[in-house]
């Protein structure tokens, strides 16, 4: 398995979504600049800019800082949890998941 930088998944995951720098960038409110710095590790984004990253990215945080999928969401997704989704989001809500 590849290990990728936090710079190379933010690039992989921009790409996938279709986005151009100058997209995400404006989504998340910051400059291209940033950006570059963020995708070529230069910089590193604070908490509150990884959130806004992940919700332009449609992925989860954990998905942004570690290359893999929110384990509670996958297992749900698998049918492997029972748990309703309205649950779910309102324990990730109160930021007990």
């Amino acid at each position: 398995m590849e290990i990728f930088s936090f710079g190379e998944r933010l690039m992989i995951y921009r790409k996938r979504a279709g986005l151009s720098k100058k997209e995400l960038a404006k989504r998340v409110g910051i400059s291209v600049s940033t950006l570059t710095k963020y995708e070529n590790d230069e910089s590193q984004p604070n908490v509150d800019m990884l959130t806004d990253l992940a919700i332009a990215l449609d992925i989860s945080v954990m998905k942004l800082l570690s290359g893999f999928g929110d384990p509670i969401r996958e297992k749900y997704r698998q049918g492997l949890l029972n748990i309703s989704l309205e649950k779910m989001n309102a324990l990730q809500e109160r930021h007990l998941l």
